[in-house]
């Protein structure tokens, strides 16, 4: 018997052979599409895509070419470490396989890396060379089987061509030759114009944000990609490839065309990694970034290992690796209440869009809400798919001859404890919640509240499941407690409207501009039309235990904002981990019957069209301000590189926008915005760019004491300033004529869009 008649007989109730099955049921032919267990075929090609890295790193390794290294070694890291593993685990859907594969790597690199570089003990090539060597042993064996498998597999269908039973499974294959993949062919054809055309218009931020530089091509492949996930909905085909890329294709676009992070504050996180890279482990006590370094350690490993320079390259990339992985991740999650997959990767697709309030970029809060994910799905695994619902559009029965692990609770139809999670799944928890409580501060407490919904309702057993994420936090909180009191303010407590409430930006005079309010406001429109459909499934359904939890659940993330204000951004925090829940429930809307097939198209197409439109509109309306330009972050790595230790640089604009504290020196050089000294002139008509340019010089010589004195000067400053109402754009680029023409300040690094000078004379300044 193949490993696939096992998986199939153990998902009958009365574990029968599945050739009798076979036999009396001919029309039980398993299905080999996206939704069946991977065959051997697949697997044995998972092995090879594994073989194939390694042998690019050691040529990488051995014939010195960098350009290999810096590409094998992350893909192998941050991705395919988890492969040999999942292999030598049971038979399992694509999807899963996927899942259990980047997150096993994912965790292994942040828990190794944050092994080194807490004990000090920073050996990453010998590090690197045992994992690889394990690897190879793994992989070899997994290979060894899955070849047995496949010639065991070709066995069984000679069998059954022996046996007259062919005439079906000939029938399925002729039936499966004469019908094109569309969607795969679709998306494909979608993402080569969406790349194409993000090459062709490779730049700096402009004011219109991305979808001004696109040509037409670009949303030629975003209209592809919705009329493929529609397609695949309404004709119980897999989803999976148009959902996966739309959520992330925003990103990739940015990526291609900016070729730098999408958000200031990733410069940060890269200064972290370089400092535990040059001190050879974290420097405890320094800030809490270094207390909580588990994605930066990880990430510090792979570039050590790799020879990779400037991990900016890795911060760009990061959000087009993580943002699929988390809509991967929400729809196993889903699969956990519904009883369709079309249904599953909707709430996992529309999660995965509605995420602008929170942009994805290279921070632990992104592998946080991965892995939170992955905690609820394992969790949760014992339980049962919510009872099927009238969704025409977009649902797949599950299919009783599909092929299907065993254990796999998304179509086993054998008995099962409710609730009670396997040994296995406890200890895999326990290690993703390990990872989660070394890389971010907020996830796990947050993720066992959710957990301790779902035990109240016995939807998860043992009951002291959610210790298994609580616990390592609590105890690596208490290990780091001395960088906690800034962050924890006992008056906070309790607050609930002051801590909703979202940031101020205290200075500012003027009204912010119509795509500020917009960039915000529709993803928070789009948030509360997802809200209004799960209450209304809610409401229309049966109150199953299921429905209750989930609507507690997605209501439990408001404990974080009765503890704390979470730096004033605890209300998107609180929206980040209700959406999951949210989203799951509003994919149980009842589809009415009545209505028209062509009306339900519509209905959902349109919802996707809103949904997409919003997203691309969330994450990119703010490019001009939001990006770290390449001109402003090479400017912050001259001043990084030359300042001498505790030189000071003079940010005449509004801190958040400067990338800077991206080196390992950041904890010995000082960034002075202009809120710290005397604020902002008066703008308008009235504005004199001289006297405001030699005020601030003597207000930061006179006032900040530092070994030597630096300016920037970038339009990302000028840019964020008008966004957010702090100072005009014209104001601000004569300010930053008036540092040019200041005899005192010497030109550093000079570039179209940013300019580094240095205080020649500061004592002539303070005399």
């Amino acid at each position: 018997m193949t490993r696939a008649d096992s998986a199939l007989a153990s998902a009958r109730p009365d574990g029968a052979d599945p050739d009798l099955a076979r036999r009396s049921h001919p029309t039980l032919v398993p299905t080999r599409d996206a939704y069946a267990v991977m065959t051997p075929a697949w697997r044995l090609a998972a092995a090879g895509l594994v073989w194939g890295t390694l042998v690019v790193m050691g040529l990488g390794f051995a014939t010195g070419a960098t350009a290999l290294r810096e590409i094998a070694v992350p893909v192998f890291l941050l991705l395919e470490l988890g492969i040999a593993p999942a292999l030598l685990a049971a038979p399992m859907r694509a999807s899963r396989f996927v899942l259990v594969a980047v997150v096993t790597s994912l965790s292994s690199t942040v828990l190794i890396g944050t092994a080194m570089a807490r004990t000090g003990l920073w050996q990453p090539t010998g590090t690197m060379t045992t994992v690889v060597m394990v690897t190879i042993v793994l992989l070899a064996t997994a290979t060894v089987r899955e070849i047995m498998a496949v010639g065991l597999d070709r066995a069984a269908r000679a069998d059954d061509g022996a046996s007259g039973l062919s005439a079906d499974s000939e029938e399925a294959r002729a039936g499966s030759r004469g019908r094109l993949p569309w969607v795969p062919l679709a998306t494909a054809a979608a993402l080569v114009l969406v790349i194409g055309s993000s090459l062709l218009v490779r730049s700096d931020p402009t004011p219109g944000g991305l979808f001004t530089l696109e040509g037409p091509g670009w949303f030629v492949g975003l209209a592809l990609l919705v009329a493929a996930a529609v397609f695949a909905l309404v004709t119980h085909r897999s989803p999976a490839l148009p959902l996966l890329v739309l959520s992330g294709v925003v990103v990739l676009s940015q990526a291609i065309v900016y070729g730098t992070p999408t958000m200031v504050s990733a410069a940060r996180h890269v200064g972290v990694i370089d400092s535990i890279r040059v001190n050879g482990g974290v420097t405890l006590g320094t800030d809490i970034f270094q207390s909580w370094a588990g994605l930066f350690s990880g990430i510090a490993w792979v570039a050590d290992v790799a020879g990779i320079r400037d991990v900016m390259m890795i911060a760009t990339w990061w959000p087009v690796m993580i943002t699929p992985v988390i809509a991967l991740a929400a729809t196993v999650l889903a699969r956990r209440f519904l009883a369709h997959d079309g249904r599953a990767w909707f709430a996992g697709g529309l999660f995965a869009l509605t995420l602008t309030l929170n942009t994805i970029y290279f921070s632990p809060q992104s592998l946080g809400i991965v892995l939170s994910l992955c905690i609820g799905a394992l969790a949760l695994s014992a339980g049962r798919p919510a009872a099927e619902t009238a969704f025409a559009s977009s649902s797949r029965p599950a299919d009783p001859g599909e092929l299907v692990a065993e254990g796999d609770p998304a179509h086993s139809t054998r008995p099962r404890a409710s609730g009670v999670v396997g040994w296995w799944s406890l200890a895999a928890i326990l290690v993703l919640g390990s990872t989660l409580a070394v890389t971010h501060q907020i996830s796990p407490y947050l993720t066992t509240a959710a957990l301790g919904v779902f035990v109240v309702f016995r939807l998860v057993r043992p009951w002291w499941t959610p210790a298994l994420v609580l616990v390592p936090a609590v105890l690596w909180a208490l290990a780091n407690r001395s960088v906690l009191g800034t962050f924890l303010i006992p008056s906070a407590a309790g607050n609930v409207l002051d801590n909703a409430a979202p940031p101020e930006h205290d200075g500012a005079t003027l009204g912010k501009p119509l795509v500020n309010q917009l960039a915000f406001g529709l993803p928070a429109v789009v948030l509360v039309l997802v809200g209004l459909a799960a209450l209304t499934a809610f409401v229309l359904h049966r109150k199953s235990r299921q429905q209750w939890a989930l609507v507690l659940a997605a209501a439990s993330p408001v404990s974080l904002i009765i503890v704390t204000n979470y730096g004033a951004e605890g209300i998107f925090r609180v929206t980040l981990f209700a959406a999951p829940w949210l989203c799951i429930l509003a994919a149980m809307l009842p589809w009415p019957r009545r209505l028209s097939r062509r009306l339900g198209v519509s209905a959902l197409a349109a919802a996707l069209v809103l949904v997409v439109g919003v997203n691309v509109y969330g994450n990119t309306a703010l490019d001009w301000n939001r990006v770290a330009s390449v001109d402003t972050t090479r400017a912050t790595l001259a001043f990084e590189n030359e300042a001498a230790p505790y030189a000071a640089l003079l940010v005449p604009g509004n801190g958040n926008a400067t990338p800077g504290a991206r080196t390992a020196k950041y904890d010995r050089l000082q960034y002075v915005p202009r809120e710290s000294l005397n604020g902002y002139a008066e703008t308008g008509p009235g504005y004199d760019a001289v006297q405001d340019e030699r005020d601030l010089t003597e207000q930061f010589a006179v006032g900040w004491e530092a070994s030597e004195y630096y300016v920037i000067v970038s339009d990302v400053l000028g840019a964020y300033d008008e966004r957010y109402g702090f100072q005009t754009y014209a104001d601000y680029q004569e300010l930053g004529r008036a540092f040019a023409d200041d005899d005192r300040w010497e030109v550093v690094y000079t570039s179209p869009t940013a300019k580094l000078y240095r205080l020649t004379d500061p004592e002539a300044v303070r005399g």
